[in-house]
């Protein structure tokens, strides 16, 4: 009888064990493992210019911001905290970068304590001194007078014109920036003097128009004016009007511009 109630004890001890599952695996931590600066390599920038810094999203090449490589295999712009090696070249401005100056500057951004960066340049914009020459190209006039006195080569017992092609004649410009894109130029073609306006086209590029003259009454218009300073070198073409006092016809004369540079 002890017997039978010690078995049916064990018995029932036995039935009332609880047996804990294995716990499952915890996932290994998403680690970042790879930063980098977008657009790889820097960037020029033009003085006054800004550039939203992003921090969402998948690659894209020619934004700013800090793009995470995480060891999942998932990658995306992350929310990084930015310093700048020379804020007066270029300035972190909360969300976006700034070109205050001229110079080059390293960006730095930091997610998760680990660091990136990439150098920016700041070049300066269309404004400033220029001076240089122009180079004629072609010269076409209205009538033989004209073109003997503007265009001519010259000869035997003729006088060359004023600018017959080959010639390179100086230029002088200092150009000053409006409101938004607009710009102003006072001018200097030789002796002839204007002011003349026109837009920034972006990136540099930029047109120009109006009208020089000079004591004699001679003018000259300016048609057509594409150049695009390269730092302190301006390229371009600029095309324009003559007209000579007292003379019904006028010239027209296409030029290049050569060593026009920031003074």
């Amino acid at each position: 009888m002890a017997a039978g109630l010690a078995s049916l004890a064990l018995a029932g001890c036995s039935h009332g064990t609880v047996t804990e599952l294995p716990a499952a695996p915890s996932a290994p931590p998403v680690l970042l493992r790879v930063l980098t600066i977008t657009p790889v390599g820097g960037a020029t920038m033009l003085m006054g210019a800004s550039a939203p810094i992003t921090s969402e999203g998948q690659l894209a090449p020619n934004v700013v911001g800090a793009y995470a490589q995480y060891s999942d295999g998932s990658a995306q712009y992350a929310k990084a905290t930015w310093t700048s090696s020379d804020p007066g070249v270029v300035a972190v401005d909360g969300d976006s970068i700034v070109a205050k100056g001229r110079g080059t500057a390293t960006l730095t951004a930091t997610v998760a304590g680990m660091k990136a960066a990439e150098t920016f340049t700041v070049e300066p914009g269309v404004d400033g001194s220029w001076s240089g020459t122009y180079v004629v190209d072609n010269c076409q006039a209205g009538s033989g007078s004209v073109f003997e006195m503007i265009c001519g080569a010259g000869g035997p017992g003729r006088p060359a014109g004023v600018l017959p092609i080959g010639t390179a004649a100086p230029v002088s410009f200092q150009i000053t920036r409006g409101a938004g894109a607009d710009l102003t130029a006072t001018a200097a073609f030789g002796e002839l003097r204007g002011t003349l306006t026109g837009v920034d086209r972006g990136q540099n590029f930029l047109a120009l128009t109006g009208e020089l003259t000079s004591v004699n009454g001679t003018t000259l218009t300016i048609t057509y004016w594409s150049a695009r300073a390269r730092t302190d070198l301006m390229e371009g073409f600029v095309n324009f009007e003559v007209r000579v006092k007292g003379f019904p016809s006028l010239a027209v004369v296409n030029a290049h511009f050569a060593d026009v540079m920031r003074r």
